[in-house]
């Protein structure tokens, strides 16, 4: 049985500084969404899996003060790790993408912002 799942990550840049990092608690799922919210002033938000081989770049957003939802997905690789794509009649590429799968923890990084200025980051996973 499957359940979905709300987990919530904030980081401050604190005082003095541009920058910020904070972590989620260990998740083990699929990332469905993830809600942003921004504070007034502008700054870069990036999400990357962590504690995992190797980590996965969830999200790279430009800067941006505006709150936001989107719906990150990945392309699908075979066991070469090639890309796998779905081609048309006509002969065009079609990429398949699906759902992140982390196991582990997700990493907030936040880039040219304003000292205590906080985004906060609502997760939402599907969990077997």
């Amino acid at each position: 049985m499957t359940r979905i799942t709300k987990y919530k990550v904030s980081a401050t840049i604190a005082l003095g500084e541009t920058t910020a990092i904070s972590y989620s608690v260990p998740i083990r799922g699929r990332i469905l969404a993830v809600g942003i919210n921004y504070p007034s002033n502008t700054c870069t938000v990036d999400l990357d899996s962590d504690g995992e081989a190797a980590a996965q770049k969830v999200l790279d957003l430009a800067a941006a003060n505006t709150d936001v939802v989107i719906y990150p997905r990945t392309l699908v690789q075979d066991n070469t790790g090639t890309d796998v794509d779905m081609s048309d009649a006509q002969g065009g590429d079609v990429k398949k993408y699906e759902y992140f799968v982390v196991y582990g923890r997700i990493k907030l990084s936040l880039a040219s912002g304003t000292a205590l200025d906080t985004v906060s980051v609502d997760l939402i996973v599907e969990e077997n």
